[in-house]
């Protein structure tokens, strides 16, 4: 998927490229993790146009906040091409409580962006450097790690809102 951009050179409908692969793959598996690096390209727009909902990860950090901004403008262009907005989850990341700009970060991504805003954050844990060291998952290290912790409830908040989106679907 690194090499997408150049694989697909100007071929039309390369946006659109995870999408029809997705679909062919539908029946076997429920769900889809696209990892993807935070700048506009067209692995990107290929993402963006094959998925149900989007979560941004962003660093508790000032300067995090400046690339959450943009991703949320690409985002509003996204949108006009689609049928309907893409739902999207911000989730803090890297969150260490002990500092100022960690705090401030955090408590402005909650007055700007509170209904898209995960209430909880993944903390900085030094465990997630011993893990992929390791080239072992964090939870396979240590399950009851402040990181691993951190993800489960994510997961489960995830599965919650498919869940509840899935019985309105009926």
């Amino acid at each position: 998927m690194a090499t997408l951009d150049r694989q697909l050179g100007i071929q039309s409908g390369k946006g659109l490229v995870i999408h029809k692969t997705l679909q062919q793959l539908h029946d076997r598996f429920e769900y889809v993790l696209i990892d993807c690096p935070p700048m506009l390209g067209v692995l990107m727009v290929n993402a963006l146009a094959a998925c149900d909902e989007l979560l941004i990860p962003v660093q508790t950090e000032f300067l995090a906040l400046k690339g959450l901004e943009r991703m949320l403008h690409t985002l509003q262009l996204i949108n006009h091409s689609r049928q309907h907005k893409l739902p999207y989850l911000i989730v803090p990341t890297m969150f260490d409580r002990r500092t100022r700009a960690g705090t401030q970060t955090l408590l402005k991504m909650q007055q700007d962006h509170e209904a898209n805003l995960w209430q909880d954050a993944i903390p900085i844990d030094t465990q997630f450097r011993d893990a992929s060291k390791s080239g072992i998952p964090l939870p396979a290290l240590n399950l009851e790690s402040r990181g691993s912790m951190a993800y489960e409830r994510l997961m489960k908040k995830l599965l919650k809102a498919s869940t509840s989106k899935s019985d309105k679907n009926v």
